[in-house]
C-alpha cells in the first residue's frame, strides 16, 4: 500500500570507516533515544545534512525493532493517538482537530517571530505529528507495514522520512583473545551513520 509521497533526502558521499583490530570485535549498543525538544529550531544536521525535526511535547517516539510484534506496535500507535496532547484528551475528533490547527497558527507565527521565513514554518509544521515510528535495517519493513495499515484511516496523516541516525558501537576484544591472555590494547568506541525510515502519523487537521 502507498504511504503517499516520501520526503528523501540527498545522501553525501559516506566517510570510510577505520579497519576493527585484530583480536577485537564490534558490539552494536541499541538506538538512541529521540530527544523530545518542545519546538525548538535549535539541533545538529545529521550525516545528511538533514535537521531533524523538533517534536511537540506530546509526540510520542518508538523505536521500531524486526522482533516485535505487529499488533503490539499498532497497539502502541493507537493508544498514542488517542491519548493525543494533554488538553485535547477525551475531546470528539473536530474538537481535537480544531485544538491542533491552532497550535500550528501559534508556531507559524513563533517561528515568523524569530525571524524564520514561511519555509521554517513548514518545518514546524512537519514536527507536530502525535507519533513518530524510527526504523533501521530489518525492521524498516515492519515500520512500512505499520504506517501503511494506518493509511486506511482517513482522519490520520501518515508522512514517512528518511534520515540518517548516528549510532555508537564498542570495539572490545572478543572471547578467542580474552581466553588466549593475548590481550593487548584497549577496549574502543565508533559512531557510524546508518540509514534509517521515520514514520510520523498526525490526526489531520483539515
Amino acid at each position: 500500500m502507498d504511504l503517499g509521497e516520501q520526503k528523501t533526502l540527498s545522501n553525501r558521499r559516506n566517510t570510510k570507516l577505520p579497519p576493527i583490530p585484530k583480536g577485537f570485535r564490534i558490539q552494536k549498543r541499541p538506538l538512541p533515544r529521540q530527544s523530545l525538544s518542545h519546538l525548538s529550531r535549535d539541533g545538529v544536521p545529521d550525516a545528511d545534512g538533514y535537521m531533524p525535526g523538533p517534536r511537540a511535547s506530546h509526540t510520542v517516539v518508538i523505536n521500531v525493532t524486526a522482533k516485535t510484534p505487529f499488533m503490539s506496535l499498532v497497539k502502541r500507535v493507537r493508544k498514542a493517538l488517542e491519548n493525543g496532547p494533554e488538553k485535547t484528551k477525551g475531546l470528539s475528533l473536530a474538537t481535537r482537530m480544531a485544538a491542533l490547527q491552532t497550535v500550528q497558527r501559534n508556531d507559524s507565527n513563533n517561528a515568523r517571530a524569530d525571524g524564520g521565513s514561511a519555509s521554517s514554518a513548514g518545518f514546524l509544521s512537519d514536527s507536530l505529528d502525535d507519533v513518530v515510528m524510527v526504523a533501521t535495517g530489518r525492521a524498516i519493513q515492519k515500520a512500512v507495514e505499520i504506517g501503511a495499515f494506518f493509511t486506511r484511516e482517513k482522519e490520520l496523516l501518515v508522512v514517512p522520512r528518511t534520515r540518517s541516525l548516528a549510532v555508537i558501537d564498542d570495539i572490545v576484544l572478543d572471547d578467542d583473545t580474552l581466553s588466549g591472555g593475548e590481550a593487548d590494547g584497549e577496549d574502543q568506541v565508533r559512531v557510524r551513520n546508518i540509514s534509517a525510515l521515520e514514520i510520523g502519523i498526525r490526526w489531520r487537521s483539515s
